[in-house]
C-alpha cells in the first residue's frame, strides 16, 4: 500500500503523493514465512533493519489475521524512515510509517477521535475522511481515508494510515483505533515479537540498575519456592504466571554470592496494571540459585494512574 503522504513524509524516491489509479506496486522482497513472523509480522531480519534507523520505530503489537505485505527501512546516519503496510485477505490494508525529515502535509479531515498510545501513555488523533467522494476531506486524502497526526519521538515523526491505495479498503475508525492503541516501540535486541508467541523470555542487552529507580517490594513472590540451575533459568520459570504480550528477562548483575534478574512483562490482560516489572534476587544454595528478594514497578492502564515505571499502586 502506498502512502498517500509520501509527498510529505519522505520515505521514497516519489516526488508527489500517488493518484488513486496508479497500480501496486509493493517492494520486492520475499514474504516471511508464517511460522518465523512475530505478532508484529515482521521477521528478526526485518527487526535488525528498523533497529538500525537513527530513531525508535513504532510498530503493532498485534496484527492478527493481517500480513505484511510491504517493508521498507533506509538511513544515512543521520536520517532515516520505513515503512510497515499490512493486508487482509478481506482486502483490508494499513500502514505505519515514520521518518525524521520531510514532516507536514495537509489540513486533516474534521472527524476524528481520541486514541492513547498505551506503550507511550500519550494520547494522539485519529482522523477520518468523509465517504462522499464530493467532500473536501475525500477530495483531499481519498475516500474513507484514516489517519493519525505525526507520533512524535526523539525527533522523528511516525504516522499510521489505511486508504484506498493499491486496490486496499480503509479499516473503519474504530478498528483503526485499536491498532493505533496497541502500537508500540520496537525492544532493543531480542524481543518476544520475534516468535508466533504471546509470551517469550529471550534475554535482552544488560541496563543500568541504577537507572530502574526505586521497586516496591514484592514479599508476595516469596511465598512460593522460585529456585533453578541458574538465575535466569528460576526467572523464566516465574515469568510464565503472566499473561502479556510480550515478556522479557534481563540478567542484571551477578557475583558469587548474588544474582539479580530484571523480568519485564508488557500488554498485560489486566483492567488496572498495564505494563509490570520484577527485580528478582537470588542466592546460591548448593547447586541452585533461590529467591530471596523480589521487589516490583508497574505501569498503569489509561485513567487508572501513573504511566511511566514507579513503585506506586495502579487504581
Amino acid at each position: 500500500m502506498r502512502r498517500l503522504l509520501a509527498a510529505f513524509v519522505v520515505l521514497s524516491a516519489c516526488a508527489g503523493p500517488p493518484s488513486a489509479n496508479d497500480p501496486y506496486d509493493p517492494d520486492p522482497y520475499e514474504p516471511p514465512p508464517v511460522e518465523e513472523a512475530g505478532l508484529d509480522g515482521l521477521t528478526s531480519d526485518q527487526r535488525a533493519s528498523l533497529r538500525g534507523l537513527p530513531f525508535p520505530a513504532l510498530v503493532p503489537g498485534d496484527v492478527g489475521a493481517f500480513a505484511l505485505d510491504r517493508f521498507a527501512a533506509d538511513s544515512d546516519g543521520r536520517f532515516g524512515n520505513y515503512a510497515l503496510g499490512y493486508r487482509r485477505a478481506d482486502g483490508a490494508c494499513f500502514e505505519v510509517s515514520g521518518a525524521n525529515e520531510g514532516l507536514g502535509g495537509p489540513e486533516y479531515p474534521i472527524v476524528s477521535t481520541a486514541v492513547t498510545i498505551r506503550d507511550l501513555g500519550r494520547t494522539i488523533r485519529l482522523y477520518k475522511a468523509g465517504d462522499d467522494p464530493r467532500g473536501t476531506s475525500a477530495q483531499v486524502w481519498g475516500v474513507g481515508t484514516i489517519v493519525s497526526e505525526f507520533v512524535e519521538l526523539d525527533g522523528a515523526g511516525i504516522l499510521f494510515l489505511s486508504d484506498t491505495q493499491g486496490g486496499c479498503r480503509p479499516l473503519s475508525l474504530e478498528e483503526a483505533a485499536e491498532f493505533v492503541a496497541d502500537l508500540r516501540r520496537l525492544p532493543d535486541g531480542p524481543a518476544s515479537s520475534a516468535v508466533s508467541s504471546p509470551r517469550s523470555t529471550e534475554p535482552t542487552p544488560p541496563t543500568d540498575p541504577a537507572a530502574l529507580g526505586p521497586f516496591a517490594p514484592a514479599d508476595d513472590l516469596l511465598a512460593d519456592y522460585n529456585a533453578a540451575s541458574t538465575p535466569e533459568v528460576a526467572a523464566e520459570a516465574l515469568a510464565r504466571r503472566y499473561d502479556a504480550d510480550e515478556v522479557r528477562i534481563e540478567a542484571l548483575e551477578e557475583t558469587s554470592y548474588e544474582a539479580t534478574v530484571l523480568v519485564t512483562a508488557l500488554g498485560l490482560r489486566d483492567d488496572s496494571v498495564r505494563d509490570e516489572r520484577l527485580r528478582l534476587t537470588y542466592a546460591p544454595y548448593g547447586p541452585t540459585w533461590e529467591l530471596v528478594a523480589a521487589g516490583r514497578q508497574t505501569r498503569c492502564q489509561p485513567g487508572r494512574g501513573h504511566q511511566d515505571w514507579s513503585d506506586g499502586r495502579c487504581s
